[in-house]
């Protein structure tokens, strides 16, 4: 694939972020820059005016060995120009004689001006023209639009229909299936066709669904195996008392983290030793692997199944002399054609086309070029659909003819160049958004809200215009920048959100991340440590000194390692990302040369004591603080510096942390704000010292485990309008009213909303007054003096303490908008402290109720005996699950009206009841059509 060019539109997004940067630091900073504001503003019209010439300088590139070096002096300028405004704003903070600091900064200005001036001379001398068109990140021409989840299986019937009977075969015993092919064939879609296969799913006792890939922990892999076939907790804490157990084991992959590997291991073989099991290992890349992992598996029942996918044959054929290999084909043209033309059009869109002959020519022609392979087929398809004319495919197509036209049969770097040509496609502003995505572990669900925040403290997403609420807008920018990216099929929606229209998670295939590091790599736009690196490898890095200008400004690390340089220090640093890593060196923040870090991440894979130095309060640039599962003590006193910090996110962390509610009042830019979660007890887990000014932090939009107490003191709560989303715990019910009464008269744009109480709730009508509120959260007693009145907009309600009647019940039934629903108390992972009242014994969903619910879980209702289903009830459901209630006899006979139901999850219920569900039990007929029973974690009793 070819390198040697200057990735043009990344250089303008360079330029385009520090622009952005240094308007931003001129008002954020006016008085640190007061004395030179006016070569601040110079500059900042110079790199304006030398980005309107990129366009043509990248035309002229490739012709010119010159022009490329001058693109690249453009870039290192923008730079240069940062760095210096950054490291002066640092030391003025930090130093006594600011005049020395003045000085200094005054003598690189003028090195700097001294550049900029020969730059332009240069482009005078080049001829380089500046560009007609609009150069900013304007999403006018972005469809806002999120994709509907498709099929992207064109012609694999005959494959999978032959999969499908191998699975399904009874054997002695349990056999081994591959599925072998080069990446982008489709193993992974193939696996997933038949693993949600309706047949499948009630063949099997349990399944199980897990990813391999290149760098595999084999305890994690074995732990998420372990977690998806169930397993009984109980069993694990013979010697543990209860209250203890269930205060540090409540979490499964928490408790998991305290097991040796041989442990999980057992408790896998004896979870599935009488059971016919059904497990996927998808993306196997080493033999070590494979043999790593399969010991964990019993015999089994007869006909059990592994299935694993990966690119190795040699690997296939080792695995198991019996084991039967199955290669996906390649598509044919007119497959090809077929799924090309469902990314790139809608139905519509291409029957009511006056050109579809057309349109079909040219997709046929670019289609063949990628050699009946899914995934280059699949992200040209995204290219195309922001394409609507003519003209535009006929570039594209040029484009793929240049880039393929000396490949001939090399499918997989036809793959690598469609990528290329895609990426080469995005707008500017996406570029690096893009690229960002490949600093997360391979295979990770991507959380939705941490990226946009991660983006935003990057400085990716460009800054409101005066009048425009700051961080409303960003989020919303952001969000369609990922819409965008999903739309052209280079970035796959994971899970969606409680509403169904948006996107809670995403992911990247495997190729299209090591698309994004190599091209990270190349532009010095991040670099991750590798597994067994003492050195740090990046383009150009040749010096013993780990020359900072060649260290790209944004570090990753997936296990915690270090480099040589950490030590030493990187100046230019701006982001620093770990990510479950065992070691993180904390001690290294006391290093002057991190001090313009932007991002900083520090999430350990176990709990592990640290002390934060208070040095951290010296990196004054800091916008994105994440410490996740640390035993700390305390935030230094210093964190009250970090003045430009928009998320601070310790929610992980042990309890009893303290924070001193000075430190966090200062931080008046503050957005997210997300504390320890309250999990195990109602009394302070963490604890806020001295006054708490949270009324200063006016543009806070997620509160998270705050104490009604802060929020009501002289009306705080009053001056945080922008909130988004609220957790709040409350020690008595006067602390409940008032603050319902401020959130319906000042909250218009609050989204999700989070209560606990261990009393009961007064009257909560004054919610349906929240007209945007979709998701809900009630940890407390309904009281029974009151009606239930709820806001129509909800589409995920949680009750965690059961104490409805009949009447509330109808009310619920009534919210045309719910599609998730949560019942009952899980004694496993609820605060200790809430109180419980009494239960309803028997329970009605009535004919017509609940419309559009679409997840039911029922949990720990103790004294329910009875349910009864109507027909026509819940007529969009499906998944249950039915959890730890003990005194449930059977499921209700009304289940076998619920056709859309596609999940039954039976989760510590009795042996009895179990045996009423499976085949030939009582209650059979009743749930027989639905496609996946499962059943785990067993009582005896």
């Amino acid at each position: 694939m070819a390198v040697e060019y200057i990735a043009i539109h990344l250089a303008e997004h360079v330029i385009s972020l520090v622009v952005c940067r240094l308007a931003e630091l001129l008002i954020n900073e006016a008085n640190s820059l007061s004395r030179v504001k006016d070569d601040v503003e110079f500059m900042q019209c110079e790199l304006k005016c030398m980005n309107s010439f990129l366009e043509d300088a990248d035309r002229k590139q490739r012709q010119n060995l010159l022009i490329r070096e001058w693109i690249k002096q453009v870039r290192d300028a923008a730079c240069d120009i940062e760095d210096a405004i950054e490291i002066y704003v640092y030391e003025v903070e930090s130093s006594y004689i600011k005049v020395f600091d003045l000085r200094k900064l005054r003598t690189r200005i003028n090195s700097i001006k001294d550049k900029l001036k020969s730059i332009r001379e240069r482009r005078q001398t080049y001829q380089i023209q500046p560009s007609q068109e609009e150069r900013t990140g304007s999403l006018r021409k972005l469809r806002k639009s999120c994709p509907t989840e498709e099929e992207d299986v064109v012609s694999m019937k005959d494959v999978a229909m032959n999969l499908k009977a191998q699975l399904l075969k009874e054997e002695d015993q349990h056999r081994i299936i591959s599925i072998v092919g080069m990446g982008g064939l489709g193993k992974t879609t193939l696996a997933k066709k038949v693993y949600n296969d309706i047949d499948v799913k009630k063949h099997f006792d349990v399944h199980a669904w897990v990813c391999i890939s290149q760098q595999y922990v084999v305890r994690e892999v074995l732990s998420e195996i372990l977690i998806q076939v169930g397993f009984e907790r109980k069993s694990l804490g013979k010697d543990t008392p209860k209250r203890e157990f269930l205060r540090e084991k409540s979490i499964e992959r928490e408790f998991l983290k305290r097991l040796e590997e041989w442990e999980i291991i057992d408790l896998i073989k004896e979870e599935l030793k009488e059971k016919k099991f059904f497990v996927v290992l998808d993306d196997v890349w080493k033999i070590q692997a494979w043999y790593d992992i399969k010991r964990a598996f019993p015999e089994g029942r007869g006909g059990s199944k592994l299935l694993f996918t990966t690119r190795n044959t040699e690997l296939a054929s080792s695995a198991d002399r019996s084991c039967s290999s199955i290669e996906p084909p390649l598509l044919t043209l007119e497959e090809s054609w077929e799924l090309l033309r469902r990314k790139a059009f809608s139905r519509e869109d291409f029957r009511d086309s006056c050109h579809r002959l057309e349109f079909e020519k040219l997709g046929k022609e670019m289609a063949r070029k990628c050699g009946g392979l899914p995934l280059p087929i699949i992200v040209l398809g995204g290219l195309l659909s922001s394409k609507t004319t003519l003209v535009e495919w006929k570039k594209v197509r040029n484009d793929v003819n240049a880039k393929l036209s000396k490949l001939k049969s090399q499918e997989q770097y036809a793959v690598e160049e469609m990528l290329d040509l895609s990426y080469k496609e995005l707008p500017f502003f996406l570029k690096p958004c893009f690229l960002y995505l490949g600093c997360f572990p391979e295979d990770s669900e991507i959380s939705t809200k941490k990226l946009i925040r991660l983006w935003i403290a990057e400085g990716f997403v460009p800054a409101p215009t005066r009048g425009e609420t700051e961080e409303t807008l960003m989020e919303e920018v952001a969000e369609q920048y990922l819409g965008e990216l999903i739309n052209r099929s280079m970035v796959q929606v994971d899970k969606k959100d409680h509403t169904g229209e948006g996107v809670k998670a995403c992911r990247l295939h495997d190729l299209m991340r090591d698309f994004c590091i190599s091209k990270a790599r190349n532009e010095n736009f991040f670099e991750i440590m590798a597994h067994r690196e003492t050195n740090i490898v990046t383009a150009g890095s040749t010096s013993v000194r780990y020359s900072t200008i060649s260290l790209p400004r944004r570090m990753v690390s997936h296990y915690g390692l270090q480099a040589p340089w950490m030590e030493q220090g990187h100046p230019n640093l701006r982001s620093l990302l770990f990510f479950k890593s065992n070691t993180i060196p904390t001690s290294c923040l006391r290093n002057k040369n991190f001090k313009l870090l932007r991002v900083l991440k520090l999430v350990f894979f176990r709990s592990y004591k640290v002390k934060i130095p208070s040095e951290i309060g010296s990196l004054v640039h800091l916008r994105y603080l994440e410490i996740r599962r640390a035993i700390i003590s305390h935030l230094p006193h210093s964190v009250a510096n970090l003045r430009n910090l928009h998320t601070l996110d310790i929610r992980d962390c042990p309890f009893n942390v303290l924070v001193f509610g000075g430190i966090i009042s200062k931080l008046v830019r503050l957005r997210h704000l997300l504390l320890p979660d309250w999990h195990e007890t109602l009394e302070d887990h963490w604890r806020i010292l001295s006054p708490f000014r949270i009324d200063k932090l006016s543009s806070l939009e997620t509160l998270k485990s705050v104490k009604a107490k802060h929020l009501i003191r002289y009306d705080k709560v009053l001056k945080l309008t922008n909130l988004r989303d609220l957790g709040i715990v409350f020690d008595n019910v006067e602390e409940v009213t008032m603050i319902l009464q401020f959130l319906s008269s000042k909250f218009s744009r609050l989204r999700s909303l989070r209560m606990l109480i261990g009393d009961e709730f007064p009257s909560l009508d004054i919610l349906s007054d929240c007209k945007a509120l979709y998701k809900l959260s009630l940890w407390g007693n309904l009281s029974r003096k009151h009606s239930l009145c709820l806001p129509k907009s909800l589409s995920k309600l949680e009750l965690r303490r059961p104490l409805l009647n009949p009447d509330m019940l109808a009310v619920l039934e009534k919210l045309d908008n719910l599609r998730i629903l949560l019942y009952g108390f899980d004694r496993y992972s609820s605060p200790s402290g809430l109180r419980r009242g009494p239960l309803m014994s028997e329970m009605v969903f009535s004919s017509g109720g609940f419309p559009k619910l679409e997840i039911l879980t029922l949990v720990w209702l103790e004294e329910l005996e009875e349910w009864k289903v109507e027909k026509d009830a819940m007529p969009n459901l499906k998944r249950l699950d039915i959890i730890e209630t003990p005194k449930l006899k059977m499921v209700p006979d009304g289940l076998k009206y619920v056709t859309t139901l596609q999940e039954l999850n039976i989760r510590r219920m009795s042996r009895t009841f179990e045996d009423r569900v499976r085949v030939e039990g009582e209650d059979f007929h009743k749930v027989q059509h639905i496609p996946s029973i499962t059943f785990s974690q067993t009582q005896d009793k």
